[in-house]
């Protein structure tokens, strides 16, 4: 029989989730901007043995999305987390018939394969088998369908406004013109777009489809308005649900190209959910805030 009197509460779990990435954090290479240290996982022997596992991306999803979602500096987390999404992906053998076909592996049988770590050292062994070799990618991929796996969960477009870099846009091409950020997403997968800001935390996912190729998701300043496209993935019609948070308080409404379509309240904390049709292959949104007047 199960004892529900002893709940759990917000401050332990909120200890508990900033002690784990701080362990995180400890096992993760961060200082050297190597390709195969930074953001990659470290074991017992530190950069001194093979790096850029499977855990290298899996753990990275955790950094990330403590930036999207906890961290009270964001900047700080996703250079780390992302570079922790781009990391792994160093390990995959493919090319085109110029480049004959890999860096790693040239030749066309070896086009698309993946190794499982990185030996950085100058000459070691690998993990399996004990073989010596040299700085580079093993010849079998072990576990790095994994770390692929939770690639593909965090890959996201997220504009950062950076004390560093100024505003800036991960996995995407980003420029200001006419007072709107215009953002072209180019993460691999162009379904999750995120705005973070102070303390302002904009998530803009997609349940199927995509935001269109090529094209930008745009915003002003104070988050009146914002649009972008979505290209129809699917070979028939069907809707499309919009998972919103984030955005400032008050009523939106939504256009579909020249058409409003319907109207939401955003409230703090809260999630709100569109469904767009898609009988074509793309479709136009906007989202603008209303007037007070108009709520």
């Amino acid at each position: 029989q199960t004892d529900f009197s002893r709940a759990v509460k917000y401050d332990d779990a909120a200890a508990f989730l900033d002690e784990q990435m701080k362990l995180n954090i400890a096992c993760r290479g961060w200082l050297e901007t190597a390709y195969y240290d930074l953001g990659s996982d470290y074991r017992a022997s530190g950069n001194a043995s093979y790096t850029l596992s499977y855990m290298a991306q899996m753990g990275g999803w955790a950094v990330m999305d403590y930036a999207l979602n906890f961290a009270k500096d964001p900047a700080t987390y996703m250079r780390l987390g992302f570079a922790s999404y781009l990391s792994s992906w160093a390990l995959l053998n493919s090319g085109t018939p110029e480049s004959n076909y890999g860096y790693w592996y040239p030749g066309k049988n070896d086009d698309g394969g993946a190794s499982g770590g990185f030996e950085p050292r100058p000459w070691g062994r690998a993990w399996l088998g004990n073989k010596e070799m040299g700085r580079g990618p093993w010849w079998y991929s072990g576990e790095i369908d994994l770390g692929f796996t939770g690639a593909l969960r965090t890959a996201a477009t997220v504009v950062v406004d950076d004390p560093i870099f100024g505003l800036f846009a991960y996995g995407g091409d980003l420029e200001t013109k006419n007072g709107l950020t215009q953002v072209v997403p180019k993460d691999g997968l162009r379904t999750r777009f995120h705005i973070l800001r102070g303390a302002q935390r904009v998530h803009i996912l997609l349940g199927r489809d995509g935001f269109a190729k090529g094209q930008h998701v745009s915003f002003n300043g104070s988050l009146r308005r914002i649009n972008f496209i979505l290209e129809n993935r699917a070979a028939a019609p069907h809707q499309t649900a919009i998972n919103i948070s984030g955005l400032p308080a008050g009523s939106y409404e939504v256009t579909l190209g020249d058409h409003p379509a319907q109207k939401f309240a955003s409230k703090p904390g809260a999630d709100n959910q569109l469904l767009i049709p898609m009988d074509g292959d793309k479709v136009s949104v906007e989202l603008t805030r209303l007037p007070s007047s108009a709520h």
